[in-house]
């Protein structure tokens, strides 16, 4: 029970996402100028890989397919190296694998 809660919350979080890029614009332009859309969509990041941690190791076991490790590692240098993030590079994961992360975990969820 207490991973399906989990779930449903890093589910909110990628719809989160969605909203903020729906508000401030899907252009990769409007996010690079824009400070206020990266800290918005870097909080989301953060909350969702910090998240990741609070899942069983069993249910993270169970569902490999899903890379845990990097979607942590992510929020890690979120929250401790922010200088160092590539803008492009989180793009692509907003625009592209927050959206396929969502769709993996409600099929998982599903499942629960």
């Amino acid at each position: 029970m207490k991973n399906k809660i989990i779930l449903r919350k890093i589910i909110d979080y990628c719809d989160k996402v969605k909203i903020l890029i729906e508000r401030f614009g899907a252009s990769y332009e409007n996010f690079v100028s824009d400070f206020g859309y990266q800290m918005a969509c870097g909080m989301c990041i953060i909350q969702i890989g910090e998240l990741t941690t609070r899942l069983t190791e069993d249910f993270k076991n169970q569902n490999s397919e899903i890379e845990w490790t990097k979607i942590k590692g992510l929020r890690n240098i979120y929250a401790h190296d922010y200088e160092s993030v590539n803008l492009k590079m989180i793009w692509e994961i907003l625009t592209e694998d927050i959206p396929k992360l969502k769709e993996d975990l409600q099929k998982i969820y599903g499942r629960g």
